[in-house]
This record gives C-alpha cells, sequence and structure tokens, in this order.
C-alpha cells in the first residue's frame, strides 16, 4: 500500500483518485489545476479522513513570487500601480489563465493590493511556463517579480520533500503556501530543500 498519493492528472481523474485514498486512508499531494468547483464537495470529504496538501504549483519560486507579492501589497504606495499579471505556456496548454497566475493576482488583492491585477495570457515558447507581475506607477517607472520553470525536474523535486512529510500531519486541507512557509522557516535535520536536491 502507498504511503502517500500524489495526484498530478486531469481532473476527471479526481473521483477515483478520492475513492482509491478515502479506501484505503492514503494521505493525498493533489496537483491539479481548476479541480475547484467541480470537486470541492469530494476535496472536502477525503480532507476529512487524511491530510490533503492541495498544490496547484509545487514551484518554490512560485511561492516566492507570492511573498514577494505580499510584501508589495503591504507597503504604502504614493501612486495608484497599475498592476498587471502575466502567464505564457507552450502552445499546447489551454487558451485560459492558468490557476498559478490567478493566485498570482489573488495574493496582491489578499494583502490589500489595490486596484486588482488584470490578468494576461500567452501561449507559445519553450517547456515549461513564466509568471511575472508588474506594478507601474505613472508612465517613468514598473516593477517586475518575473518566475520561469524549464523543466518539471523543480516541480517533481518539491513533491518529494512534501511527501515525505505529509503523513505527519493529521486530516486537513493544507494550502501548500502554508507547507512552503513551514519547511523554509523553521528548517529541521539540515534545511528541507538541501535534502531534497
Amino acid at each position: 500500500m502507498a504511503d502517500i498519493l500524489i495526484d498530478a492528472g486531469a481532473p476527471s481523474g479526481f473521483p477515483e483518485v478520492a475513492a482509491y485514498c478515502l479506501k484505503h486512508t492514503v494521505p493525498l499531494l493533489e496537483c491539479v489545476s481548476h479541480l475547484r468547483p467541480r470537486h470541492s464537495g469530494l476535496l472536502d470529504e477525503v480532507a476529512a479522513a487524511v491530510p490533503v496538501l492541495e498544490a496547484v504549483n509545487l514551484s518554490f519560486g512560485s511561492y516566492l513570487q507570492r511573498r514577494l507579492t505580499d510584501l508589495v501589497a503591504s507597503v504604502h504606495h504614493f501612486t495608484a500601480p497599475h498592476v498587471d499579471v502575466l502567464d505564457r505556456h507552450p502552445d499546447r496548454k489551454a487558451a485560459q489563465v492558468s490557476t498559478t497566475a490567478e493566485r498570482l493576482a489573488t495574493a496582491w488583492t489578499d494583502a490589500g493590493g489595490y486596484p486588482e491585477a488584470k490578468l494576461g495570457l500567452r501561449r507559445g515558447g519553450p517547456e515549461v511556463s513564466e509568471h511575472s507581475i508588474t506594478w507601474t506607477w505613472g508612465a517613468d517607472e514598473a516593477l517586475t517579480v518575473h518566475h520561469q520553470v524549464t523543466s518539471l525536474s523543480a516541480a517533481a523535486r518539491t513533491a518529494l520533500v512534501f511527501a515525505q512529510r505529509l503523513p505527519r500531519h493529521p486530516p486537513g486541507l493544507i494550502a501548500v503556501d502554508d507547507f512552503f512557509h513551514a519547511l523554509s522557516t523553521s528548517p529541521f535535520d539540515g534545511h528541507p530543500m538541501k535534502e531534497a536536491l
């Protein structure tokens, strides 16, 4: 029996994943974009029985990008910025804004940022993805926080770190940023990210 199940499939396969985790009491690392709201109830049902880590993006850089966005939102802006979030994936990705980009925009508003970010997308270019958030003040100043992933090995590395630790948690739904924060601010047995390399 598996110690943990890592789901990175299509949303349509989630009911089968949920049934397996419930039947065998297996913790779940859920990496499927656009799972909500279609399967919200089922996800909550699994989380009531086992620990479930909801991780739309497993990239450490993506987590840091959201942290930096929180920081920018926390300071007083002398002039209200224009805020843009850009999502770029290869052509085969669906022509809809990724959940990663949506969560980056939400990180801004949740931290008190105003006005809301404008979401944009571009399809084409190399593997795997790029996300950026840009604040523009007037016509003469801008700040961009840009993150690029060139290999899915980045996500796989993080998934292995998380998979080692998730079974220690009690049942419940855990946000990926909470997990990143705990591991990056409270090292044990050496730094957790270094252990994964």
